[in-house]
């Protein structure tokens, strides 16, 4: 039997019944968490702009698009709601993974409105989604030097999407298999090595082209269409499509039905880029040993990861998608009381004081931080900060806030 094959047969055979309580919990958890990012998230510009485009391409149908009064076909209202999920960057996240269930709970829903399926069986497909998901991330994690070249999420996670789908239309391993093979043809290219590019792309992870397409390759199948049943398999397997210099296989099936990833994927308390949390977390503890502001402060300096130094710097943020991956303006909102808890606001980038405090954030490179970042997936971060009078506040974090716990290598 191929390793598609297998694979196949673990995603068709998950039901509700085979999950731990604790498992069927987080689920139910973060499909609250999702659908709040949804609804809130709906209300910004780059939203807005999906869904109105959606909108003009779109007959009607079965599946909710939330925070609007639409109702699309599956695949639309699954583009529409992972679009406004990951606007406020309040949705969860997996540390390196991104935010996996913008790639797998917008697609869940809107297939389980249309199949018209049960409570159960959804929570079922949402927890398939994500350990397919997540293994497959962990399977083909290229070294370091490749990451430097060629990086992407929603590339391979619409596996995910393609996984909870297929279980929800009761598919069995063949038909699994097929979605699956069919599955890269809709999936988008590497992308995020070209993203950070000012100005950055309202359209983020494109999580929603990875909800959309996952769904298409599943309605094929249900068309009569079929795909290559050896997708994972060999030298010019999905691994090499995505960019990857190595793979893993036995990393898609380990532990399946002991370990669950999804125990591993954290809730956001910030608006911005999990990876700069723990530098939020820093500056926050030491606010809260003594309280202070930004006309008490002289200078902050951030040491973390060399690639936050080197991605989430320069000039100061023209949208609110730029600024959730800009470590001096994450440390102003905290300095001005204007946290990014509640997402960010297109009104605070045009706030003088705010631009001011940020030009007194530097950052530099901590010693040892990329070793823990790359190989422990962890969030190294120091934050110093120069009080006007001279004193020097310390501190540092490297697991952020909502983590469930230390990270699994």
């Amino acid at each position: 039997m191929s390793l598609t094959e297998r694979i196949a047969g673990l995603v068709a055979g998950a039901t509700y019944n085979g999950l731990p309580g604790d498992v069927r919990d987080k689920a139910k958890l973060l499909l609250l968490d999702h659908i709040g990012c949804m609804v809130a998230g709906s209300a910004t510009q780059g939203a807005q702009m999906m869904t109105g485009y959606l909108a003009g391409t779109d007959g009607g149908g079965p599946s909710t698009v939330f925070g609007t009064s639409y109702r699309m076909t599956a695949a639309n209202a699954a583009h529409a709601n992972a679009t406004s999920a990951s606007m406020l960057s309040l949705d969860d996240s997996f540390v390196l993974f991104g935010h996996p269930g913008a790639s797998i709970i917008p697609a869940a829903v809107a297939v389980a409105e249309q199949t018209g399926a049960t409570g159960e069986q959804l929570i079922a497909a949402i927890v398939c989604g994500y350990e397919m998901s997540l293994r497959l991330g962990t399977a083909l994690r290229p070294s370091e030097d490749r990451d430097r070249q060629v990086k992407d999420l929603a590339s391979w996670q619409i596996f995910g999407a393609c996984s909870a789908a297929s279980l929800l239309h009761g598919f069995d391993s063949v038909e699994v298999s097929d979605a699956f093979g069919l599955t890269p043809m809709h999936a988008p290219l590497p992308y995020l090595r070209k993203f950070h590019s000012r100005p950055m792309s309202l359209l983020k992870n494109n999580y929603g082209w990875a909800n959309k397409g996952a769904i298409t390759a599943v309605e094929l199948v249900r068309a009569g269409f079929h795909g290559k049943r050896t997708i994972f398999d060999g030298e010019d397997g999905f691994w090499a499509m995505a960019g990857s210099d190595r793979f893993d296989e036995g990393a898609l099936t380990a532990e399946w039905g002991q370990r669950f990833f999804i125990l591993e994927t954290g809730f956001k308390p910030y608006g911005v880029c999990r990876w700069i949390h723990t530098t939020v977390d820093a500056l926050r503890s030491l606010q809260e040993r003594k309280p202070f502001w930004a006309a008490d402060v002289a200078e902050v300096h951030v040491e973390t990861v060399g690639e936050f130094v080197r991605e989430f710097n320069g000039p100061w943020p023209g949208s609110t998608v730029e600024a959730a991956f800009h470590i001096p303006s994450a440390v102003a909102l905290e300095l001005h009381d204007k946290s990014s808890t509640t997402g960010l606001r297109d009104g605070d980038l045009l706030e003088p004081a705010l631009k001011e405090t940020a030009s007194r954030v530097k950052l530099s490179v901590l010693s040892g931080a990329d070793e823990r970042f790359y190989a422990k997936r962890l969030l190294p971060a120091k934050v110093n900060v120069t009080m006007n009078d001279g004193t020097v506040l310390v501190a540092e974090a490297e697991v952020p806030t909502g983590a469930p716990r230390r990270p699994r290598v």
